[in-house]
């Protein structure tokens, strides 16, 4: 008898040992993340005022090419990913990553990044009343609105005080610009509300209605809170370093600019 079960404790061990486990939940990192959700894209949006019909009318379409190829030089740099990567890494695990990932991966998820990403093409569309009010509750439960709007003031600071402070305002050489530098000065705030619309207003204005809600569902979900509040956190960060970068980026272009630094009276 005793033999008996020893031999089936055996068996039954060896059974243990050999069945499959299993297999683990595929795990994600930031990098990962950022890649699958395009997790830059809503830096671009701060491309808008280059395409305010008032803003073309004061400065010349080859120093805007300037500005924007500026500013997407800033997005892909390898320094805004990093520490975009950093953020995510404190606020979400691996497991919360991936099951990020798997949603922009969906086909509800997929034509959420396409309307994202070409965000351009409906930047000057009129509003469409119907697509705003079906848009807003996505955008409220998204946090972009006020990711944006952190973005866009601490920008704007830094930019404005960035080229008020360069020895080459030879800016003063490209006709209006002096204009549009006092203007962003006083009413930044407005200014940059109203740019902020303007990218926002037709975004999803391509996406099926049904997409757009599988959307609200995910963004609304708790996985979904923790993400966008990770992502606003994540990109507001960036936004006054965001806006130095941009400067420095196009300081050089400037008409006659030498790059420096306004010397003090008693340095001259």
């Amino acid at each position: 008898m005793k033999h008996i079960f020893f031999l089936l404790s055996f068996f039954a061990l060896t059974a243990c040992q050999t069945l499959p486990s299993p297999p683990l939940p595929p795990q994600a990192n930031a990098s990962q993340l950022l890649q699958a959700s395009q997790f830059r894209t809503p830096l671009l949006y701060l491309e808008a005022p280059l395409y305010d019909p008032e803003v073309q009318e004061w400065i010349p379409q080859r120093f805007l090419d300037q500005v924007q190829t500026a500013i997407q030089g800033t997005v892909d740099n390898p320094y805004t990913d990093t520490q975009l990567q950093q953020a995510l890494s404190q606020k979400l695990s691996a497991a919360e990553m991936q099951a990020v990932i798997d949603f922009y991966q969906s086909p509800a998820g997929k034509a959420v990044l396409a309307a994202e990403s070409s965000f351009r093409e409906r930047i000057n569309l009129k509003e469409d009343a119907t697509t705003s009010a079906s848009s807003q509750p996505v955008l409220d439960a998204t946090r972009l609105n006020a990711a944006l709007n952190n973005i866009f003031m601490a920008s704007a600071d830094s930019l404005i005080n960035r080229l008020d402070s360069y020895d080459c305002l030879a800016l003063m050489q490209i006709p209006g610009s002096h204009i549009g530098l006092n203007v962003a000065k006083r009413n930044k705030a407005n200014f940059m509300q109203r740019q902020i619309r303007r990218s926002l207003v037709n975004l999803y204005h391509d996406v099926p209605a049904a997409d757009l809600q599988v959307y609200l569902i995910f963004a609304q979900s708790e996985l979904g809170q923790r993400y966008f509040k990770a992502r606003a956190e994540a990109l507001t960060k960036i936004g006054q370093d965001f806006g130095e970068r941009v400067a420095e980026a196009i300081a050089p272009g400037l008409p006659s600019c030498v790059g420096s630094l306004k010397l003090s009276p008693s340095a001259r």
